[in-house]
């Protein structure tokens, strides 16, 4: 067989082989005091801090009512268009109303009247259907039994209808009577008109229990959303374009599928990120509650970052809660590098890539840092690589 015959060529060129795959290596073998390279790293943040709940939701007011009757329970899913209450405006007045009882209690002692001879089994059901849900109601009242008053409170007002429809209905003939039926027929006309049904305007869950920020604080708000309204919210105080009262709130409808928590960052321990949304929150009093969350907005003042969370998940008793203790927690994969190789250049975190003598500087968000290490992501997509050497220029 014929023996190859190794060259000096190859040996020049396995040198340069050589030489090429230790300039390759060499960041990682030997890194100069100058140098970082960019590694991957993971890292699981808990932040427990104030926030500020805001919901998806309208407010129904009137500056001049003097009565409302609801016609749906607190908490109950609507439909655009279906009727929420009854409202009543000034000029009403609660006489009108006592009239009218009076009037339809005057009905019925005479029609027992007329009826003391007379045997209606019918009438005498619907009776005692009253009585009892009468007494049911009495022992809720006074703790001697246990159950749902507003259920027990649906079913007696029921009872009492019915009675009073089969009365209209199987009337006698008598004079006295027809006076009675058209005296309370002028007491429900004078009472109906100052009766104004409100029907809901979206579909969503009622609530009859309002604090007063519902105007400012709302989906409709977020982006006009400043540090000082937040910082105002959680001190107890008024916003400044605070124009509803309490009292002028009859009702809301609440979109219970999309709502947003608004917390105050001091400091660079922690500094959310527009987009993130492996965010985890829980709020303090409802540690069985877990929402998934992600970041909506974030605004910078000075050293203070507002950051608005936006959650998808049903609200559930949160419906009711205005602000609190949140404890917001993500697990975090991404590209790291030696804090050292962090810069500011007015105002703007970056890092300085290795591509030429002097560098290139690439703006980074930091996810998060432990005071040696920090998680960062350029600002634009793909412009720094895992293995990149960037330079410590400090």
């Amino acid at each position: 067989m014929r023996r190859v015959r190794v060259t000096g060529r190859f040996y020049v060129f396995l040198l340069a082989l050589l030489v090429a795959a230790f300039l390759v290596a060499r960041p990682w073998l030997f890194p100069r005091s100058n140098e970082t390279v960019i590694m991957m790293a993971n890292s699981s943040q808990i932040q427990t801090v104030d926030c500020v709940i805001i919901r998806d939701e309208s407010l129904t007011t009137s500056d001049s009512t003097a009565r409302v009757e609801f016609s749906v329970p607190e908490n109950s899913l609507v439909s655009e268009g279906d009727a929420v209450a009854s409202i009543y405006t000034t000029g009403y007045s609660e006489s009108l109303l006592n009239n009218l009882e009076s009037t339809r209690q005057n009905i019925q002692n005479y029609h027992k009247e007329l009826l003391a001879n007379i045997v209606d089994s019918n009438l005498s059901r619907l009776d005692q259907v009253v009585n009892t849900m009468a007494l049911e109601f009495k022992n809720l009242i006074t703790r001697q039994t246990t159950g749902n008053l507003r259920t027990v409170t649906t079913q007696l007002q029921t009872a009492m209808v019915n009675r009073q429809d089969y009365l209209r209905q199987n009337k006698r003939e008598d004079n006295k009577l027809t006076k009675l039926y058209e005296a309370e027929n002028t007491a429900l006309t004078n009472i109906q008109s100052w009766r104004k049904v409100s029907n809901a305007n979206r579909d969503g869950v009622v609530s009859f229990y309002i604090d007063g920020y519902e105007n400012d604080l709302n989906a409709d708000t977020l982006d006009a959303l400043s540090i000082a309204d937040v910082r105002a919210v959680l001190n107890g105080g008024n916003l400044a374009s605070t124009k509803v009262t309490r009292s002028d709130g009859i009702y809301r409808i609440v979109n219970q599928d999309k709502w947003y928590v608004a917390v105050l960052v001091e400091g660079d321990s922690w500094t959310p990120i527009k987009g993130q949304d492996d965010y985890y929150v829980q709020l303090e009093g409802f540690d069985d509650l877990s929402y998934a969350a992600s970041v909506y907005s974030v605004k910078k003042e000075n050293n203070t970052t507002l950051a608005i969370f936006e959650m998808k998940d049903p609200i559930g008793p949160l419906i009711y809660q205005r602000s609190g203790k949140a404890r917001f927690s993500i697990t975090l994969t991404g590209l790291s590098v030696a804090v050292e190789a962090l810069y500011n250049d007015n105002g703007q975190m970056g890092v300085w890539l290795y591509d030429s003598p002097e560098g290139t500087f690439v703006p980074v968000d930091v996810l998060s840092s432990d005071g040696h290490v920090a998680l960062i992501q350029p600002v634009t997509e793909g412009a720094l690589q895992l293995g990149q050497t960037v330079l410590i220029k400090k």
